[in-house]
């Protein structure tokens, strides 16, 4: 016997001689150091396994810890993987935002930003589109397809709230809208409306795979990117340097 002084369990119902299981497990739930100095009573317990067997207390417990070490370890090893691809995404679009600052040109810069996009981030289709509110810079109007928002409204509405954006299925007149052809090579994507002087620059990242882009993904490489190109394409358009009206 231990010396320990272990508290008693609660009074039985009149008439019980003995504790029914219930409370057993209240006491023992509530007296977890009921076992120190037992360690007998521990080897001496049998629990079901799910062999069919049997096992000690301890064994169980063992098994136990030893299920709930290999989830952590399995947990660590996912986020070690998750650090590391974010650290390989972050390189790459740092390289790629240095690249941009070091080209001069808006065309030349939305033409390196594509090539960087599909080769640096092993995407299957890159695609730029104008959106035009209030005249569209002649530089960009260059170097992308531009069209009036009173025309894209009813293909590519809920890709037009700036700051927002919309990864994972397509629906068909946005793709068709986006990527024209390309639209084959695209089972998800991620859409951000970078704003422009004069309106707004979607951009679009295709993927073949459908769980490339998805919903519930972090954004936050793509938001820093479109945020670097916002400020690159402004400093590139002159004030008051718009062409003519876009297509629609």
């Amino acid at each position: 016997m231990t010396d320990k002084t272990v508290p008693r369990l609660a009074a039985l119902p009149e008439g019980s001689a003995t504790p029914d299981a219930d409370q057993v497990a209240d006491y023992l739930r509530d007296h977890p150091e009921f076992f120190i100095g037992r360690d007998a009573l521990l080897t001496d317990l049998l629990l079901p396994h799910g062999s069919g067997g049997s096992v000690s207390l301890v064994e169980r417990q063992l098994s136990l810890m030893r299920e709930r070490n290999q989830g952590m370890r399995r947990r660590l090893n996912e986020m070690v993987r998750t650090a590391r691809f974010n650290h390989r995404l972050f390189e790459r679009t740092l390289e790629l935002t240095l690249h941009l600052m070091e080209t001069s040109g808006a065309e030349a810069r939305l033409r390196s930003l594509g090539e960087g996009l599909t080769h640096g981030f092993d995407l299957d289709a890159v695609a730029m589109h104008g959106i035009e509110r209030e005249g569209f810079p002649s530089s960009l109007r260059a170097a992308v397809p531009v069209t009036r928002e009173s025309a894209a409204i009813d293909a590519v509405a809920n890709l037009l709230r700036p700051g927002r954006i919309v990864c994972g299925l397509l629906r068909e007149p946005e793709l068709d809208f986006l990527f024209g052809e390309q639209q084959t090579n695209v089972a998800s994507a991620a859409v951000m409306p970078v704003e422009v002087p004069g309106g707004l620059l979607l951009l679009a990242l295709g993927s073949q795979d459908p769980n490339h882009f998805t919903p519930d993904m972090g954004t936050l490489f793509i938001r820093f990117l479109g945020d670097a190109i916002a400020r690159l394409l402004e400093q590139e358009v002159a004030p008051g340097a718009t062409g003519a009206t876009g297509t629609a």
